[in-house]
């Protein structure tokens, strides 16, 4: 659960960015809680490959040597 205070901040500047238009605090409310939903959750998939719980990074080669990162789910067998 995100705190109420960080999504009113995230709101009030998204509502400032747009040139604080009038009747849109739901809208901009709900924008705020999304965006902070979706960066925590981000967040969580990187911090558990950093770790290496649940989720790891391997790298690929491919054509004209670039190597491409790919998230694949670890076998727990």
């Amino acid at each position: 659960m995100i705190d109420e205070s960080i999504i009113r901040e995230r709101a009030y500047a998204l509502w400032e960015k747009d040139a604080c238009p009038e009747d849109a605090d739901l809208f901009y409310w709900f924008l705020a809680r999304e965006q902070l939903e979706t960066a925590l959750k981000r967040s969580s998939v990187e911090r558990a490959v950093y770790e290496g719980k649940s989720l790891f990074v391997s790298k690929v080669a491919a054509t004209a040597g670039e190597i491409k990162l790919r998230l694949r789910k670890r076998d727990t067998a």
